[in-house]
């Protein structure tokens, strides 16, 4: 650590310093102009003076500066200034977030209340398998899917809705068999982005091709996966898709349970 009292001593022995010669220029000065005659003795003093006026600025820098205390006080002074700013501006940076975030999760919430529209007057299972998977191609851009529904008295997972099929007929599955088995057994969301050649192929009046990502969402209550839902999609899902899936699940697996008590 550098020695402030050590430069603050030799301040003081400049000064001191300075002043005697200041002192012993004015004599000389004087001694001058009593015997002969000097010209522009004025600019001499003049000189001299603000060459002590400098010493002196000099002096009262390196003794501000070699005050332990003070220059200790003028640090933290600008560490809480600065440590204030900072804190201003990460608050700033929060309440953009939130807000941010606030208005993501209403645009998300808007999505759920959509796939969930027009179904109150729906009175059977297959009706709002499908109407829910028509919802989520309309909201989403899901080209096809399928409702896999758990049977009441067995382990095994029958198609119950379906959407935009061709030439794939939907099989049966049990817990752990293919991939929407391993959805029901994981009760986890799985995102296939390389599905298999012959799995899914959408046809139009346009010709035929091939999606390119499977997205398989398990439908829980009460901690159980009741169904699952099995959708192909051209683009690329991402982070949010998976936040309203979610969503859209959960509130089936509510929806879907009820009918199924009330039969």
């Amino acid at each position: 650590m550098i020695n402030l009292r050590k430069y603050r001593q030799i301040s003081y022995l400049a000064v001191i310093a300075m002043t005697v010669m200041l002192l012993l220029s004015f004599a000389a000065l004087w001694n001058s102009l009593l015997a002969s005659d000097v010209k522009h003795e004025g600019w001499v003093v003049v000189f001299c003076l603000l060459s002590f006026a400098s010493g002196l600025v000099l002096f009262f820098l390196a003794h501000q500066l070699s005050d332990a205390s003070k220059l200790e006080n003028i640090k933290r002074s600008a560490y809480e200034a600065g440590k204030g700013d900072i804190l201003q501006e990460i608050e700033k940076r929060n309440h953009v977030e939130r807000s941010d975030e606030k208005v993501a999760e209403e645009d998300i919430d808007k999505s759920v209340d959509s796939v969930f529209s027009g179904l109150k007057n729906v009175r059977t299972i297959s009706g709002m398998c499908n109407r829910i998977l028509s919802n989520l191609a309309k909201q989403m851009g899901i080209v096809q899917g399928v409702f896999y529904l758990k049977g009441t008295n067995d382990e095994q997972f029958e198609a119950t809705g379906e959407y935009a099929l061709t030439d794939r007929k939907p099989q049966s599955f049990r817990i752990g068999e293919g991939l929407p088995g391993q959805v029901a057994a994981s009760k986890s969301m799985m995102v296939l982005y390389d599905v298999p050649e012959d799995y899914f192929k959408v046809s139009s009046g346009l010709g035929s091709s091939k999606p390119r990502f499977l997205l398989l969402t398990p439908v829980m209550f009460q901690d159980e996966c009741i169904a699952v839902m099995e959708l192909a999609a051209f683009k690329k899902p991402d982070e949010t898709t998976g936040k309203i899936l979610n969503k859209v699940a959960s509130e089936a697996g509510i929806r879907i349970n009820k009918l199924v008590v009330a039969r």
